[in-house]
């Protein structure tokens, strides 16, 4: 028997759009012990969603230093601030975030699967990919 861990937090991100004026929009962050690696982005704005599955160790390493090399980029910038990029193939969005924040949410995922500790349900995810 597997026991599931779910973390979550709500929190508000900065939108940048390519004029450099800025737009406040909701961010639902979470995470499952049962998909140790992942953290769901699930990013508010007026009546559409988006969700974006980013790597957990990538969003740890982008608070120290740039991370990422494909569709999700995280660096630093100055004081508490770190900048979020999502790549598609017709669009670019760039996001404001509290570095606290996120490393708060971080510690929260790494008390409920301490790094190096994170361990897939083999059968659980064949059950999903085929169910």
């Amino acid at each position: 028997m597997f026991n599931e861990t779910r973390v979550g937090t709500a929190t508000v991100v900065e939108f940048v759009r390519p004029d450099g004026s800025v737009e406040p929009m909701n961010v639902d962050l979470h995470y499952r012990s049962d998909d140790p690696h992942a953290v769901t982005m699930r990013f508010h704005a007026r009546d559409q969603e988006s969700v974006w599955l980013v790597g957990r160790e990538l969003l740890a390493d982008g608070i120290l230093s740039p991370a990422g090399l494909g569709d999700v980029r995280l660096r630093p910038g100055d004081g508490d601030v770190l900048f979020l990029e999502l790549f598609t193939e017709d669009s670019h969005a760039v996001f404001q975030l509290s570095a606290t924040e996120l490393q708060r949410f971080l510690d929260s995922t790494y008390a409920a699967v301490p790094a190096g500790r994170e361990v897939l349900d083999f059968e659980l995810l064949m059950k999903d990919l085929l169910g």
